[in-house]
């Protein structure tokens, strides 16, 4: 006869039930969680450069002792480099790369970065995704993506350009999907530009500041132009125009480099040292600065010039409203600017639209049209690539900068090239000339799979410029 089994065992058993539910209960959670937590990662590369800056070769100049940083991967062995700021070619610069004997401590490590996985950003994009503003993967078209080729393999990082079952080509500088070119958004613009050139305040030597609180901008007052420019900033004293209406006009390009008898921007990168590209012109260009808080109503009028578009905006402010006017369209928007909290404005050529906005918005968006003329038959330094000029009133400008969108080139440097990746995805580098991706590595696409998480930019579009800076 058996006996009936002892309480303490009875209680033995619920206990440790309990006890084993919530274990496997806390470390599901945990599992969750750290699903959803962002994650870390350094940069090791330098295809993502200048938005993210990769490991970095110091480097002084012996002439201007100017010190600049170089993506380590464009720095090639035995090739001396010429400096950015005074254009003078050190022979002694050319060292062994490969070796790196003797260059260690001039060497910075890159970025350090916070990434999402996929499955955070399809709960993050859930609105998104239903609204087909976002692919069920959670991924949107400009996403800078972490994704691991092989189970050995580092963890890289590139920008999403194709989806599957798209057809992805690359022509005139700009992506094309399914045969139209991809318009971006003024802020995804923003985040993936090159910064050309900035100016600010700070940079003014003492001399130069009156004793009042306008002493660290530019005046634009009444048709006249005031201000203090570095040697590489905007308004080069050798402009190749008549010198009265430079005074009256704030003008940014290089009138000693040339392409068809034109002056204009070109795709080079300041952070390449040795860079094999193809220099070509690039048409897709802007400007953004800051404003304090005005007392006066004022106007200014903006011109932009490019190899295939010629256009111009007017800016207007009234106290609280900004109206902005080009050709027949018009737009007012209201904007509430502090002495502590400037704002800045943006205006840019874009994938074939005029757009203008500020860091977090866009007000306005016009197509533009192609230049009736050929665009080879201008006259060298007649048109600057930007000029603005002061109509009434007095505008202070705190801080300037002048950007580029990327310029991308096809395999070998071809003009051209297309995909259909089928169920992959199509991936490329913002520093064109030291990117391997889908160009050559992959050109049947990354499978979606590969990609581990989408990285997270907390950073406003204008900061992510401004930290380009030298």
């Amino acid at each position: 006869m058996a006996s009936r089994p002892r309480r303490w065992f009875a209680y033995s058993l619920i206990g440790m039930f309990l006890f084993l539910s919530s274990a496997i209960t806390l470390a599901a959670i945990l599992l969750l969680r750290r699903g959803k937590l962002p994650r870390t990662g350094l940069i090791t590369g330098n295809s993502m450069e200048p938005v993210l800056r990769g490991p970095r070769f110091t480097w002084t100049c012996p002439d201007c002792s100017q010190t600049q940083e170089f993506a380590l991967d464009t720095c090639k062995s035995h090739r001396p480099i010429r400096c950015r700021w005074c254009n003078t070619l050190d022979p002694k610069s050319a060292i062994d790369f490969e070796t790196k004997e003797g260059i260690e401590e001039k060497i910075l490590s890159g970025d350090q970065v916070r990434y999402a996985t996929l499955r955070s950003m399809r709960s993050l994009r859930a609105m998104e995704i239903a609204k087909s503003l976002a692919q069920p993967s959670g991924l949107v078209r400009g996403d800078i993506v972490v994704f691991q080729e092989a189970q050995d393999a580092k963890r890289e990082v590139k920008r999403v350009i194709g989806f599957p079952s798209e057809q992805i080509a690359i022509a005139s500088g700009d992506v094309f999907v399914n045969g139209e070119r991809w318009s971006k958004t003024l802020e995804q613009s923003l985040r993936q530009s090159i910064l050309l050139d900035a100016w600010e305040g700070a940079m003014l030597s003492q001399k130069s500041r009156p004793q009042n609180r306008w002493n660290a901008c530019w005046f634009l007052t009444d048709g006249v132009f005031d201000g203090a420019l570095g040697p590489r900033s905007l308004g080069n004293e050798n402009n190749a125009v008549d010198a009265d209406a430079v005074e009256r006009r704030l003008v940014f390009g290089t009138p000693t480099r040339t392409f068809h008898d034109n002056q204009l921007l070109d795709n080079q990168l300041a952070v390449n040292a040795h860079d094999s590209h193809a220099i070509v012109p690039v048409q897709d260009f802007g400007f953004a600065f800051q404003v304090i808080a005005p007392e006066t109503a004022w106007e200014i009028r903006c011109q932009m010039h490019s190899p295939v578009y010629d256009t111009d905006i007017s800016l207007s402010w009234n106290g609280t409203e900004l109206m902005l006017k080009s050709g027949e369209e018009t737009v007012r928007t209201h904007l509430v600017i502090q002495q502590d909290r400037p704002i800045w404005v943006a205006i840019a050529m874009v994938d074939g639209y005029l757009v203008a906005g500020c860091q977090n918005a866009e007000w306005f968006r016009r197509k533009l049209s192609l230049k009736a003329e050929d665009s080879t038959s201008v006259k060298v330094g007649v048109k600057f690539p930007i000029e603005i000029a002061p109509i009434s009133g007095r505008l202070a400008i705190d801080q300037l900068i002048v950007f580029r969108d990327i310029h991308y080139r096809g395999n070998g440097d071809s003009e051209t090239q297309n995909w259909e990746p089928g169920d992959q995805l199509i991936v490329l580098g913002d520093n064109v000339s030291a990117s391997s991706d889908s160009r050559d590595r992959w050109p049947d696409g990354l499978p979606t799979q590969a990609v581990k998480g989408v990285v997270l930019q907390t950073e406003s579009p204008i900061e992510v410029l401004l930290r380009q800076r030298p």
